[in-house]
């Protein structure tokens, strides 16, 4: 699962229409904003808790092998619904993507309503956090509790970009707001 987030680091880099040293700079050097600095403290403690930690520090024990199980799969196939809703949300916005720190919009050509934006606002912020789910799930880890404080920061910067948006393609977005949720 570890080498599955990366790889979606990967694509992401890879589909990134800005210059090669814009991007070396923001995915490697992490210059500039608070979003890639918590993407890549999140890929380092993924390979943390995957290589290195004891099991015992991180892991809550279940004495029912069926329940352990259970959780394991239950936590592989969020993940993996969450990569995919990544990766189609990337691909739908192909153009049109702008990196989440950056206030405006550079091409405004239209607004992205198809795909997996016709049924949540923010689905990169949903497959992520499914992603995050669905490791600590299926490593049955106490650090779950980290989703949380996740959420709470694509939820402000799902606001924050809300009002770009208004601001970017007026009563088009507000329609858009009116029938489509921001996350489920």
């Amino acid at each position: 699962m570890t080498l599955g987030y990366f790889f979606l680091q990967m694509f992401w880099f890879f589909m990134d229409r800005r210059s090669a040293k814009q991007k070396v700079r923001f995915y490697i050097l992490l210059q500039g904003n608070v979003c890639s600095r918590i993407i890549s403290f999140s890929l380092a403690l993924f390979i943390l808790i995957k290589f290195i930690s004891p099991s015992w520090v991180f892991s809550i024990h279940f004495n029912s092998v069926a329940l352990s199980t259970l959780l394991s799969i239950g936590g592989v196939l969020l993940y993996s619904i969450g990569l995919v809703l990544c990766v189609w949300a990337r691909l739908a916005m192909y153009d049109t993507w702008t990196p989440a720190e950056e206030k405006s919009i550079k091409h405004k050509r239209e607004l992205v309503t198809h795909g997996p934006f016709s049924f949540t606002r923010n689905p990169i912020y949903l497959g992520l956090l499914m992603i995050y789910s669905g490791f600590f799930i299926a490593m049955k880890s106490y650090l779950i509790v980290m989703v949380l404080f996740i959420a709470w920061f694509f939820y402000k910067k799902a606001l924050e970009e809300e009002r770009t948006l208004q601001k970017n393609f007026g009563s088009d977005y507000i329609k858009y707001q009116s029938k489509v949720h921001r996350f489920i």
